[in-house]
């Protein structure tokens, strides 16, 4: 029986990240994922995800400047540019509490961003429909990164350096086996000093059995693409990625929906934050809905009129959510040598780079530079 340095359990792009990481520094690593490579059921899957320092928790602002980076050496590694700037807008009343904060946080971090009024925002983006009263934020450094490109390319850079990646094995069990772990999957018992769980939605039913019974709510949600009756006018030298933020933040959504320029060969892509279903994680629908489908249409049709052409598809991804909407990047209490990485609550993607140096630095050594103090698994008093 093999004996690795490190296991890690989930192959998106938290695990991704973390088994290159480790591979990198010279590990022994296994990387067991329970589905195929690349597949649709979980969170990390896709046409693109939103990169951008707008964050109204200031620690936030500063975890992106390393995250930024942390993309930058994984592009340079892989000799690929997988951070695509277009720039980035926020919307809303000016009285919106979430919009405010994001502003102070920007300028306390000293990142350079505009404030707009109706007027600037009118002229500077006319493609939106606002009322009189509406104000943006403007961050020139925000922008797209291509999901399922991002783990493919993490993934091939993980195997360059020697880490085993393995598809279609399902972890049953983890235990723990004196200073390490054993891990019974599907197939066979793995043996590891340590071990390393990304899984997503599927993290809560294996934490369980090492006795963190953690509140994590699972839910699909959906995006859709549409192609705009004068498409010239969300290219991505013209059109950011936009958040607009309700009149009411609504149970741990600070803004209500979020978009992206034509990119690719897609269409333009607008979603509606936090607004699924809540599902069990072995529930393995991913068909969109018909009726939020039309919550985003109308949406469109409203604020973009002229991106309101035909719904070219839609199509859902997952959702990890703890109650205050942080992380999760930690060691077991009891356990040191079981590492617990869940950055999810619909915003981890683009810590994704950053994330695999964080839990790399806890397997090796339990501690990390980076200042990961609101994350611990401390706040839900296990």
């Amino acid at each position: 029986m093999t004996h690795w340095d490190y296991i890690v359990v989930g192959g998106g792009v938290m695990g991704s990240a973390t088994a290159y990481q480790l591979a990198r520094r010279g590990e022994r690593v296994l990387l067991l994922e329970q589905f195929a490579i690349g597949h649709m059921r979980g969170s990390s899957h896709g046409h693109s995800r939103i990169i951008r320092y707008s964050y109204e928790t200031p620690g936030y602002v500063q975890l992106m400047r390393a995250a930024y980076q942390a993309w930058a050496d994984a592009e340079q590694d892989a000799s690929t540019q997988l951070v695509h700037v277009v720039g980035g807008l926020d919307v809303g009343d000016p009285e919106t509490p979430s919009l405010q904060a994001c502003y102070a946080s920007l300028r306390a971090n000293g990142i350079a961003c505009e404030w707009l009024d109706q007027r600037a925002l009118a002229e500077r983006f006319p493609q939106f429909l606002l009322s009189e009263s509406m104000v943006g934020l403007y961050q020139a450094d925000a922008g797209i990164l291509p999901a399922s490109q991002c783990v493919a390319t993490l993934l091939v850079q993980a195997r360059r350096y020697g880490a085993d990646v393995r598809e279609n094995v399902a972890v049953q069990q983890i235990k723990a086996d004196g200073d390490g772990v054993a891990v019974q999957t599907t197939q066979e018992t793995y043996l590891a000093d340590r071990i390393v769980i990304t899984a997503g939605s599927w993290a809560q039913a294996l934490l369980r059995d090492l006795g963190l019974d953690l509140p994590l709510k699972v839910t699909r949600e959906q995006v859709v693409f549409f192609a705009p009756r004068r498409p010239e006018l969300f290219a991505p030298d013209r059109f950011p990625i936009f958040i607009s933020y309700g009149a009411t933040e609504r149970e741990g959504s600070v803004f209500n929906f979020y978009g992206f320029p034509i990119f690719g060969l897609a269409g333009i892509k607008v979603a509606q934050h936090h607004a699924g279903l809540v599902i069990q994680p072995d529930d393995d629908n991913t068909a969109p809905e018909p009726a939020a489908t039309r919550r985003v249409q109308a949406y469109v049709e409203q604020m973009l009129p002229d991106a309101a052409g035909e719904v070219l598809h839609a199509e859902t991804c997952r959702y990890t959510s703890t109650p205050d909407m942080d992380f999760i990047l930690d060691c077991h209490p009891v356990y040191p040598q079981i590492i617990v990485g869940s950055p999810c609550s619909g915003h981890g993607f683009k810590f994704g780079a950053l994330v695999g140096h964080i839990l790399a630095d806890l397997a090796q050594g339990g501690m990390t530079k980076h200042a990961i103090a609101p994350f611990t698994l401390r706040r839900f008093g296990v």
